[in-house]
């Protein structure tokens, strides 16, 4: 699975993307610019996002929507990581939230 992962906490790397490095084919991570998302996303072409959404989740769900009212990536599965639960509750039209247990379980399989 190859995937694009979307993480706010600038950090160059984290134990999710560490993680999902060993478990799937990362093609592209963006750790500061929704815009910068947006554009590497539709050139990429991911099987699937992955948006760590603990840290700064308006930037994740506008970009998210961005990303899914576009016509190219709108069938895109979008996974959103560790976010809280009244965050989670404003996405749930947007892609689906997980834990990183959840995450790991599904590149596993």
């Amino acid at each position: 699975m190859k995937l694009f992962i979307i993480d706010w906490t600038k950090e160059q790397t984290t134990p999710l993307i560490d993680y999902c490095k060993k478990a799937a084919d990362v093609i592209g991570i963006e750790l500061k610019d929704g815009n910068e998302a947006y554009i590497k996303t539709a050139v990429l072409k991911p099987d699937a996002i992955v948006i760590n959404y603990a840290e700064k989740p308006s930037h994740g769900r506008m970009t998210a929507d961005s990303i899914r009212k576009r016509k190219i990536t709108s069938q895109t599965p979008i996974y959103f990581i560790d976010g809280a639960e009244d965050e989670n509750e404003k996405v749930e039209h947007i892609g689906i939230c997980l834990s990183q247990e959840e995450l790991r379980d599904l590149l596993d399989d």
